[in-house]
């Protein structure tokens, strides 16, 4: 589905639209009819039911309480495609987005939401065009949508979808005279894992050999008793392992361990 033929179905389904002339009209500039958070909801039903697979508009709807010929239905799946939550060019293979994986994270949704904003193009174009400065107020702001490509009988629309979704996105944190990226920090990828044999696996190995890792965890705790002799064993057979280890070719570092009874 292109974005031409996209836009046209956005416009044709939106609810509340006056026939006639009016719906006759097309916008030059892709913008969605629903707000981000309804867009949301669509990638959340996905994402519920579905994980990273797919789904069809049939199977897509119920999920959602929505008939799949639904006037509201449609428009909250193209709202869904326009923030780029979701691939919907085959409406029998329905699928989250990376963007649609980031918005249903909890732990990067916040990320997501502002990319998934910057993603419509009337809102890309509008940030840029008043980034680090102020956005006039409603008339105004209705006249330069217009300006960017919004049919005139749709700047009403456009603006309110627009300030509702920026608001969801956290663009008004700043005020709601400007459009301001929210803040964000990267999120640190886990540290992969390694475990390098030796005892039951717990505790870290401190990137030591694997023989001396599961020799270092036959000490016994501290407290418990130890006796000398069983001492001696361990300090030989460790000091035996590390000479295997680290001598290499050169010659061999002898260890001699020797237990005083009568100190």
């Amino acid at each position: 589905m292109s974005d031409e033929n996209n836009l046209a179905t956005v416009e044709t389904l939106n609810v509340g639209e006056p026939t006639g002339s009016a719906k006759r009209q097309r916008s030059s500039i892709a913008f969605p009819y629903m707000d981000l958070s309804e867009a949301i909801g669509v990638a959340k039903a996905i994402h519920d039911h579905q994980g990273t697979g797919t789904c069809t508009m049939d199977q897509l709807a119920p999920w959602m309480n929505q008939s799949p010929t639904s006037s509201a239905f449609r428009n909250r799946l193209s709202a869904a495609r326009l923030f780029g939550l979701v691939n919907a060019e085959n409406l029998d293979a329905i699928q989250l987005t990376e963007l649609g994986r980031l918005v249903v994270d909890a732990k990067r949704e916040r990320e997501g939401r502002a990319k998934a904003f910057l993603a419509v193009p009337l809102y890309r174009a509008l940030y840029d065009k008043f980034k680090g400065g102020v956005v006039p107020p409603t008339g105004a702001l209705e006249t330069e949508l217009v300006s960017l490509g919004v049919a005139g009988t749709l700047k009403e629309t456009a603006r309110r979808v627009l300030e509702r979704s920026a608001d969801q996105a956290g663009f008004y944190e700043a005020g709601r005279d400007r459009l301001v990226m929210p803040g964000f920090g990267p999120t640190p990828e886990p540290k992969p894992e390694t475990k390098r044999g030796g005892g039951d696996g717990d505790g870290p190995d401190f990137g030591l050999d694997p023989l001396l890792v599961a020799l270092l965890k036959k000490i016994p705790p501290a407290g418990n008793d130890w006796p000398g002799p069983n001492r001696v064993r361990w300090f030989r057979t460790f000091a035996m392992n590390v000479s295997q280890i680290y001598d290499g070719d050169g010659d061999p570092v002898e260890l001699r361990i020797e237990l005083d009874v009568n100190p």
